[in-house]
């Protein structure tokens, strides 16, 4: 488990790409933990970690933080009603929680995994600048109902699958803002988490937290994404989440088709 956490920990160092997207698919695949359980220990580990780097972002004041309000109040009430009200009518009405938890995994690794390898065309480029996005009334109407109703999205597939605070959330603050992009990072990195520590108190109230695990991948991650950030400045990390990107794909469709 350290050892995993280890390596993962070292990916996130070196491409960016969130721990949660390539840990959960890990335990559920590698360890045969159940998918729940797999979500619940991630998010508890993840939010350790995140509250590093949430940190360093506050202390620099690279947060934004009318966009982290918006952003919880979409997103925290969705993750808390898919862990504590969603999932438990779902096992009253008898449907396989674990099978489905794993499915709706898959369909987000999936996005994940596109979202990354657009992300920097797609985003960055065309669609960003256009007079559709950059439009003054879009701009003033419709940024808080976007970032509202992107939160609530994210937050549901969070509560659920413990994947999206990252690269999802990144696409729509691209989208909806001009910022510096290390405030975006920061402001995305603040919010993610508020949004897991949520999601992970909601499902250790379930009794789907995994304390021994969870300490295990810490042990490994912390020293593994001080590596990956200093072979980042010799590794070229564009190839590497693309590759990594491809993979998380792979793994999505085959989770989601069981």
């Amino acid at each position: 488990m350290s050892l995993s956490g280890f390596v993962v920990g070292i990916l996130v160092g070196l491409t960016g790409v969130g721990g949660g997207a390539i840990m959960t698919p890990l335990l559920i695949l590698l360890f045969g933990v159940q998918p729940t359980h797999a979500v619940g220990t991630d998010l508890a580990y993840a939010t350790v970690t995140k509250i590093f780097g949430s940190v360093s972002y506050i202390r620099r004041e690279q947060v934004n933080w009318p966009y982290v309000r918006w952003l919880v109040v979409g997103s925290v009430p969705t993750s808390l009603f898919g862990v504590m009200v969603l999932l438990p009518w779902l096992v009253a009405q008898g449907i396989d929680v674990e099978n489905l938890v794993a499915r709706v995994l898959g369909v987000m690794l999936l996005i994940v995994g596109v979202v990354s390898i657009l992300e920097h065309w797609l985003f960055a480029g065309q669609l960003r600048d256009s007079r559709l996005i950059r439009n003054r009334h879009v701009q003033k109407r419709f940024k808080e109902p976007i970032l509202v109703v992107g939160g609530a999205l994210i937050g549901l597939g969070v509560g659920l699958t413990s994947v999206g605070s990252g690269s999802m959330l990144m696409a729509i603050l691209l989208l909806v803002s001009e910022l510096p992009i290390l405030v975006l990072i920061g402001t995305d990195i603040v919010h993610a988490t508020i949004l897991l520590g949520a999601a992970g108190l909601a499902h250790w109230s379930q009794g789907h937290t995994e304390w021994p695990i969870v300490f295990a991948l810490l042990l490994g991650s912390i020293p593994g994404v001080w590596v990956g950030s200093r072979l980042s400045q010799f590794v070229p990390a564009t190839p590497l989440r693309i590759l990594l990107a491809l993979i998380l794909a792979g793994t999505g469709i085959k989770l989601s088709l069981g």
